[in-house]
């Protein structure tokens, strides 16, 4: 059967029915991510506010005989990698499951156009960690993997090995290791630029303790080797479908090289759930890059995942 599908701009009057779609799809992961808070459910109209709030931006609607069968919306454009990037978050798409691979794949060429239009060549898409056909399909057209977000409860770790690890309240005391920390991802095979200057390591540091959250650190010889730091989640853009539902966050964690695989991580994992347990946090996230290659083997040990972040490079000639 041929479709005759009808791309109009996404606007108010779709609202309601692509936050019906979101909702949908958001249960299918539920179902594969139990951990996955039920907000979305119970506040869809936390998800069209959202929405709405995107659509000054490009945007399209999938219709067929006046029922919405897909919409995607650009969420954010920003300089990034030495050039102008733009990214849709996991709510500002979705589709039905009927045809999800065509309607992405006509979505995408609508509005990969208008951005490269507007010199735009870095894009990006989050999207559920279970949905294969959509996954595939970016592949495809060209998406290459670049962040996670991944969850777990709040039981004890399996086996923490028994290591002291220490509540820091002089945040000044880590910048040593933080520098060292931001200097690790422009290496391979990440090759992410992050600030090392001493002065805005410091502020990030800071701006951490203002936000009441902790750090847990492992020391030798009264130096730093090893720490986490755990709070509420509260970062806009990361885990944004956590927001206000009982959930900590791993915001940053490091071990220096020659104390890995030595169950210091564990021991601050731990210390990070009984934080949270003891704090009526429900669950726990971290969003990692998924070309760190220590960081992911260690993460996905402990965490499941339930978001994915995609990335495509366009020629910028073009």
């Amino acid at each position: 059967m041929q479709h005759k599908y009808t791309f109009v701009p996404m606007t108010r009057e779709y609202l309601e029915p692509a936050t019906e779609l979101f909702i949908a799809n958001y249960k299918h992961e539920q179902e594969k991510s139990p951990l996955l808070p039920s907000r979305v459910i119970a506040e869809p109209e936390w998800i069209c506010d959202a929405l709405e709030a995107r659509l000054a931006n490009p945007g399209v609607a999938v219709v067929e005989h006046n029922e919405l069968l897909a919409y995607m919306v650009t969420g954010y454009q920003f300089p990034w990698k030495g050039q102008q990037a733009v990214l849709v978050p996991e709510y500002c798409h979705s589709a039905i499951d009927e045809q999800k691979r065509e309607l992405y794949q006509r979505m995408y060429m609508h509005l990969s156009q208008e951005w490269v239009n507007s010199h735009i060549h870095l894009q990006m898409i989050g999207y559920f960690a279970h949905d294969t056909i959509l996954q595939e399909t970016l592949y495809q057209l060209g998406y290459g993997a670049i962040l996670a977000e991944q969850l777990r409860d709040c039981s004890a770790v399996n086996k923490p090995h028994e290591v002291a690890i220490q509540e820091e309240q002089d945040v000044s005391k880590l910048l040593k290791i933080q520098i060292e920390h931001n200097d690790y991802y422009s290496k391979a095979p990440i090759f992410i630029l992050k600030p090392t200057s001493p002065g805005d390591v410091l502020d990030d540091l800071e701006a951490h303790a203002r936000q009441g959250d902790v750090f847990f650190v492992y020391y030798e010889q009264e130096e730093p080797c090893a720490y986490m730091i755990v709070g509420n989640s509260t970062i806009d853009g990361e885990g944004f479908l956590l927001q206000n539902t009982r959930t900590a966050q791993i915001k940053s964690a490091y071990a220096r090289q020659d104390i890995r695989s030595k169950g210091i991580g564990k021991a601050l994992l731990q210390r990070a759930i009984e934080w949270s347990q003891a704090h009526g946090y429900e669950r726990i996230f971290v969003e990692h890059e998924t070309a760190n290659f220590s960081g992911s083997i260690f993460w996905q040990k402990h965490f499941n995942p339930y978001i994915y972040f995609s990335m495509r490079y366009i020629d910028n000639t073009i």
